[in-house]
């Protein structure tokens, strides 16, 4: 039960579950030891991260605020794609002179995922279901 500031074990439960098997996910993918793979798996965690993010928050908005949708934010967004998805990784590699085109490219590429993800959510029209034309939507 959460408590009037918001907090809820149950949802810091989810977040550290969910962040566990992300993490796991993304060190199985950096385990991979082939040369070209480890030039690029920075950049298709991220971007593959910001395309199933976009997907979760469109899908999410078609069913409202709801304690199901809160839960499957916290442990599908905060948790599994928070623990998936590396900055930090991407930002040292940056630092230490990864290629110039692949840093801004995987900066451009990771918006233009996420807005394929909600594109792909909300459907045809950009629009979550059941949502008045023209009215905003989070």
């Amino acid at each position: 039960m959460a408590s009037r500031s918001g907090f809820s074990w149950a949802h810091l439960g989810l977040v550290v579950l969910g962040g566990a098997l992300g993490t796991a996910a993304r060190a199985g993918l950096l385990l991979i030891a082939v040369p070209v793979w480890q030039t690029l798996v920075v950049p298709v965690i991220n971007l593959l991260g910001g395309l199933l993010l976009g997907v979760l928050t469109g899908l999410l908005v078609r069913h409202g605020d709801t304690s199901r949708a809160r839960a499957a934010r916290q442990f599908f967004g905060t948790g599994v794609l928070g623990g998936f998805t590396t900055y930090s990784t991407f930002a040292l590699q940056a630092a230490e002179g990864a290629s110039l085109w692949l840093t801004l490219g995987t900066a451009v590429l990771g918006v233009v995922a996420a807005l394929v993800g909600l594109r792909l959510a909300r459907g045809p029209h950009g629009e979550p279901r059941g949502s008045a034309r023209g009215a905003a939507t989070p």
